[in-house]
């Protein structure tokens, strides 16, 4: 079995506001490139929200131990954007391989 920790996050915003968005993240990489040792990019995919808002959805593998690094990142950047573009929102969260959770709990995973 293979055992990953990932970092999911949604991005959204206004339609009117994608120009200044693709700039302002540019702008962001151009001051803080990947880290691929914190965590690796796998997916970047784009679609729309019921209510019309863009929604851009991040996948990216997390490194061995570095959880609280992945996520002080994806704070930073979002904040960043969230300051800079109206209407900007976004979530961020950890999806652990459960043997890792179960680390968290000083327990060992149950085989399944």
């Amino acid at each position: 079995m293979v055992i990953i920790t990932l970092i999911f996050t949604r991005a959204y915003y206004p339609p009117n506001q994608g120009n200044k968005v693709g700039k302002k993240f540019i702008e962001w990489l151009k001051d803080n490139p990947p880290e691929p040792s914190i965590d690796k990019s796998l997916c970047i995919g784009v679609t729309s929200t019921e209510a019309g808002d863009i929604m851009v959805i991040g996948i990216g593998q997390v490194g061995n131990g570095k959880e609280k690094e992945a996520m002080e990142r994806a704070a930073r950047q979002n904040m960043f954007l969230a300051n800079e573009i109206e209407g900007f929102k976004y979530k961020t969260e950890l999806i652990m391989d459960y043997t890792e959770a179960y680390k968290i709990i000083n327990m060992t995973a149950p085989e399944v």
